[in-house]
């Protein structure tokens, strides 16, 4: 991609601390990042990687020392303008950043605050449609869209201004495989061309980077080439940065009774006057003690289906039965409170004021009195690496993407249900995070509980799963 100005902003980084409160995030961290160098930062969820880069543009200054951007300091009001332009963030969530209604008119809309020809405009925003494949999504809603395609789309409206510095938080944690490498590429074919910064928690799209920067604690601990990094795998096990490889032998006490069916399921989606057939016939069933994953590329359905199997969506035609009965003879909170469900974007699922509140609000649901709810949830709490006095009291807002995936986890499964469906429930989790969770599923499998896992991490799907059912265009 031509790009329209020479690279030359070297971000520089001086004992950099930043406070929430009364709680350190990032402790006295200095970083010196040469323009067009590409840097990968990893750590475990709350060591302090998004805070950092959070930092790179002005949306958080420093509780001390400094942070500039070829030489603009990212704490001087006058100086933030400049320093925006100069940087281009993604951020973890994309909805976070979407702003126009359709997915063209978000392309454009960087460009036309910078003031671009309207000629040049339209050539930019092409060329990105085709960069990023985007064809058949230019005239849709962005709030249509999958998580997958919403973060495709959110790349692309950085990318598409051309940033001297690229930041980019997880941006491939939500894409299909083809995704994924899409990015990817693109970073590489930007070498030395723009300066990149890319948090991410896979070791394999670190190898590609000029450099490797762990954080541990609000603090770097390891910084250089990743093939010398990486040479250390015990020290990065420790830190929760790459996943044990001991493997556990998977118990075979999958039974043969159905617990959820589907059975030729139709779904329609209405965006206006536009109509899309999500669902076309799909038929699946989970076995109580059984692990089915659905893999896909996004856009095919797979959340949709998640969907239905707890009634948030209903179908326009085929059934749906849990343990025999058919979901029209199940009370709307009884079939909720026996099928348990996380959610890909995980910030639609936690409203309590803190991690308890979030948690006890469906223990109050069932009438689970307060001693026994407390003690399932130090259980599953303390199960997920989230110790219970350590997070019980902190506010949902201040953690992490991976820690609410997590709390959103304990939220579903200290209400024991008998069927679990899980959407992208790795993405934004560390490698401990990601161990942890492979023990969980294994935990659940004994105890007889069906579960639906809905992943694009092919790795998980294949440590934990017992059947794996891939989608495409509606179909399985």
């Amino acid at each position: 991609m031509t790009l329209p100005h020479d690279i030359r902003s070297t971000i520089v980084i001086k004992n950099l601390t930043s406070l929430a409160g009364d709680k350190t995030i990032l402790d006295d961290i200095t970083l010196t990042v040469s323009a067009g160098e590409r840097v990968c930062i990893m750590g475990a969820n709350g060591s302090g990687k998004t805070t950092l880069i959070h930092h790179l543009n002005g949306l958080l200054t420093p509780t001390s020392g400094s942070v500039s951007i070829g030489g603009y300091d990212t704490a001087v009001n006058d100086q933030l303008e400049q320093v925006r332009k100069l940087v281009g963030i993604v951020f973890q969530d994309p909805d976070d950043q979407m702003v126009a209604v359709t997915v063209g008119r978000e392309l454009a809309f960087g460009l036309e605050n910078l003031a671009w020809e309207p000629a040049a405009m339209r050539d930019r925003v092409d060329e990105t449609i085709s960069r990023f494949g985007l064809m058949e999504l230019r005239n849709r809603a962005t709030a249509a869209l999958s998580g997958g395609e919403q973060q495709r789309v959110a790349i692309a409206a950085v990318w598409i201004a051309a940033p001297e510095v690229l930041v980019l938080d997880e941006p491939t944690s939500m894409l299909d495989s083809a995704g994924s490498i899409s990015v990817m590429d693109a970073l590489d074919e930007i070498d030395g061309r723009q300066t990149v910064i890319h948090v991410t928690q896979s070791l394999d799209e670190a190898m590609r980077a000029d450099r490797l920067v762990v954080l541990d604690g609000g603090r770097v601990v390891m910084d250089g080439p990743p093939r010398v990094v990486v040479q250390d795998r015990d020290r990065l096990v420790e830190l929760g940065v790459a996943n044990r490889l001991d493997t556990k032998e998977r118990s075979s006490a999958a039974k043969n009774r159905p617990a959820l069916v589907a059975q030729e399921l139709f779904h329609t989606l209405i965006d206006g006057p536009n109509r899309t057939e999500v669902l076309k016939g799909v038929s699946f069933g989970l076995r109580k003690g059984a692990v089915l994953a659905i893999t896909g590329p996004s856009g095919s359905g797979k959340t949709t289906c998640g969907y239905h199997a707890n009634r948030l969506l209903k179908p326009n035609q085929g059934d749906l039965t849990l343990a025999g009965v058919h979901f029209d003879d199940i009370p709307i909170h009884e079939l909720r409170r026996r099928v348990g469900l996380t959610f890909q974007a995980v910030d639609l699922q936690l409203f309590g004021e803190t991690v308890w509140e979030d948690i006890r609000f469906g223990l109050e649901q069932q009438q689970i009195d307060e001693d026994e709810g407390r003690r399932r949830a130090e259980t599953w709490l303390g199960r997920l690496d989230l110790p219970f006095e350590e997070y019980i009291d902190r506010r949902p807002a201040t953690l992490s993407t991976g820690e609410k995936r997590r709390v959103a986890l304990a939220g579903v499964l200290v209400l024991e249900p008998e069927v679990i469906v899980m959407d992208e429930p790795t993405a934004g989790l560390d490698a401990r995070g990601a161990d942890s969770l492979v023990g969980i599923v294994d935990d659940l499998r004994d105890r007889g509980v069906a579960m639906m896992i809905i992943t694009h991490d092919h790795h998980f799907a294949a440590r934990v799963a017992d059947e794996i059912a891939e989608m495409r265009d509606g179909t399985l």
